[in-house]
């Protein structure tokens, strides 16, 4: 499983987890919404957003549960989990497919890395 920014990966196995997709991006991507946040979460400071996310969104799923049904979405590709933010990040550019990758490593021991512009395409 990997991360990207909907602008940065185009290749198989795209997995939308936020609330929409941009306009102009291609298609392709399924969505795995029980990911994404609340619309109110949108716009708080990254502590806030963290705790919420965590406490009250991730805390409800089973992450066995959510990597399985994550690689029947994109069928024989591995997944990449994709939302709107691009690289690279900083304390003010950040991202909620990073806390997801963090869910994952902390609960399943699995690392999800990010796919990026200079990084390699999964094939």
């Amino acid at each position: 499983m990997k991360t990207a920014s909907y602008y940065t990966y185009s290749g198989p196995g795209r997995i939308g987890i936020s609330l929409g997709a941009p306009r102009g991006v291609s298609a392709g991507y399924r969505f795995y919404r029980k990911l994404a946040p609340r619309r109110d979460m949108v716009r708080l400071e990254q502590e806030r957003y963290r705790e919420i996310f965590f406490g009250e969104i991730l805390a409800k799923l089973d992450a066995e549960l959510v990597k399985d049904e994550l690689e029947l979405l994109a069928g024989a590709h591995e997944p990449v989990l994709l939302c709107f933010e691009r690289p690279p990040f900083t304390t003010s550019n950040w991202c909620h497919r990073h806390m997801v990758a963090d869910w994952f490593k902390a609960e399943l021991g699995i690392e999800v890395e990010e796919l990026g512009p200079d990084l390699p395409k999964l094939i």
